[in-house]
């Protein structure tokens, strides 16, 4: 029986070497999810171009595979330098095959203390950087093929109180997502999203405020963050917290897979079907 002819471009990861085992642009690579995503593509061969703000850590990831890392020190919510950033990036490893969206932020306010300040941080970081990131190494993998994955929440879709301002950019940054997928899969960039439960990262260990509330301090602080992170496991079916090397997992699968495009992958413990 004849194959039917193939159609389009061929993206990068349908052919020999797959996205994660060539050079991959991981930005919020210093901490949490990024870190690890950062390792689980080292760990397959792969080459990373790690953005972040903690030039120490930056330097500490390059140590580990010095021939394979490459660091950009840079604060992707100053939307002034995102041009910049993105010229260092592609000329780390004179190119790019793929784009991990990592950075982000959340700021934990309820409706009445919502300041202007931290909604215009979260856009900045959390939409505005990955998207203008994105479209910049989208014209460098035109009709190159490669992939772009961006790092959302299970909070744009099932939202928790205080977190309004947080969830609209990642429901946003969703949209982008699948809007992204579908102008450029002619060209052969996949664009993906992976959803999160709630990870263990430095960012669920700040206190969630009452407002007007004064930030706890020593073992009270302590007891409130545990507290805190006892009440967030037991919402997860599965009976725990995620790990960032699972959510990194998932991602290794999407920057990888030559037929998926315009995805948002939940990976939530079960979360989403409590």
């Amino acid at each position: 029986m004849c194959q039917p002819k193939h159609r389009g471009v061929k993206s990068r990861g349908s052919g020999d070497m797959s996205v994660s085992e060539g050079r991959v642009v991981v930005t919020g690579a210093t901490r949490g999810i990024g870190r690890a995503t950062a390792h689980a593509i080292l760990e397959r061969g792969g080459k990373v171009i790690a953005i972040g703000r903690n030039a120490d850590l930056l330097e500490e990831l390059h140590r580990q595979a010095p021939e394979r890392v490459r660091t950009v020190a840079a604060d992707l919510g100053d939307v002034e330098q995102l041009s910049a950033v993105a010229d260092a990036a592609l000329a780390a490893f004179e190119g790019v095959d793929g784009l991990v969206n990592c950075a982000g932020m959340a700021r934990y306010e309820r409706v009445g203390a919502i300041q202007l300040e931290s909604v215009d941080a979260q856009l900045r970081l959390n939409l505005i950087a990955p998207l203008l990131l994105s479209q910049i190494v989208a014209e460098h993998l035109r009709d190159r093929g490669g992939a772009i994955v961006n790092v959302s929440s299970t909070l744009s879709e099932r939202v928790a109180p205080g977190t309004s301002a947080y969830a609209a950019t990642k429901a946003a940054l969703n949209a982008i997502t699948k809007a992204m997928a579908l102008e450029l899969a002619p060209t052969g960039v996949r664009v993906n999203a992976v959803l999160p439960g709630v990870v263990d990262t430095d960012m669920i260990r700040v206190p969630r405020l009452r407002p007007g509330e004064a930030p706890p301090v020593g073992k009270e602080l302590e007891a409130r963050v545990e507290a805190q992170l006892e009440a967030l496991r037991s919402r997860h079916p599965i009976g725990r917290l995620g790990w960032p090397e699972d959510v990194a997992t998932v991602i290794v699968g999407l920057l990888d897979h030559p037929w998926q495009t315009g995805s948002l992958v939940t990976i939530d413990g079960g979360l989403s079907v409590a």
